[in-house]
């Protein structure tokens, strides 16, 4: 019998059995199938040129504790570093796709049928008021320069995060909490209306099942070929 979450909503049941469930705790699986089950692939992070390591690991961290999966680096300019001690582990969490340019990311997202956001002071949209699309792209600059004029001129849309004081900016991992703040819960309602918490297609959702159900784990490869796991890497 093919193992099932038992998160909010209207979960489906799994392919088959993780051969490794026999050596896990129930109450572990059952958190790896609720976070997968609300896991995001709809809504995605874009960084450009960020090379401080502990603005990455924060935005990383925010980014996981929002249900993203996917977050796309640019690196045009920077290498990346990340702290540890800020990420808390997150990015074991998600997955990474790196960029060499900003033309190259525009490209690869929007043939995945993404939207690109920025935010730009002069929008006249908040994120209330902005439509929200079918894929949507948020895109985060470095805390010095924001936004790259080319990716300025390639985003579909723009919003404003309102501010009421003397300052023209937030914090760099503030700007993207509150954009996911307002992004996010809209996506949510919209899955909760189709009796679902997340988004992802279940070949991905097995796919990563496998590999957190592995993670503190002593060679966990040795023990599914052990068993007999015809999905091991031989």
């Amino acid at each position: 019998m093919a193992s099932e979450s038992t998160f909010a909503g209207e979960p489906q049941p799994w392919p088959a059995v993780d051969i490794l469930e026999q050596y896990i705790a129930p109450s572990r699986i059952q958190r790896v199938d609720g976070v997968l089950r609300s896991r995001l692939g709809s809504v995605t992070a874009v960084f450009e040129d960020i090379f401080d390591p502990h603005n990455v690991a924060a935005c990383v961290r925010t980014c996981e504790a929002f249900g993203l999966q996917d977050l796309h680096w640019i690196f045009s300019k920077h290498s990346m570093r990340t702290s540890s001690t800020v990420a808390k582990s997150a990015d074991q969490w998600v997955n990474m796709h790196r960029y060499t340019g900003t033309a190259q990311a525009v490209r690869a997202l929007k043939d995945q049928g993404f939207t690109i956001l920025v935010s730009d002071l002069q929008a006249s949209d908040t994120l209330e008021t902005l439509p929200l699309p079918a894929k949507a792209a948020i895109v985060v600059g470095n805390a010095h320069d924001g936004i790259s004029d080319e990716m300025r001129q390639l985003a579909d849309a723009r919003y404003i995060l309102p501010m009421w004081g003397f300052v023209q900016s937030f914090n760099l991992s503030v700007a993207l909490a509150l954009t996911l703040q307002g992004v996010v819960p809209r996506r949510r309602a919209e899955l909760a209306a189709l009796g679902r918490t997340g988004d992802l297609p279940m070949d991905q959702m097995w796919a990563l099942r496998r590999k957190w159900l592995e993670f503190g784990m002593t060679r966990p490869d040795l023990i599914r070929r052990e068993l007999g796991d015809s999905e091991a890497i031989p």
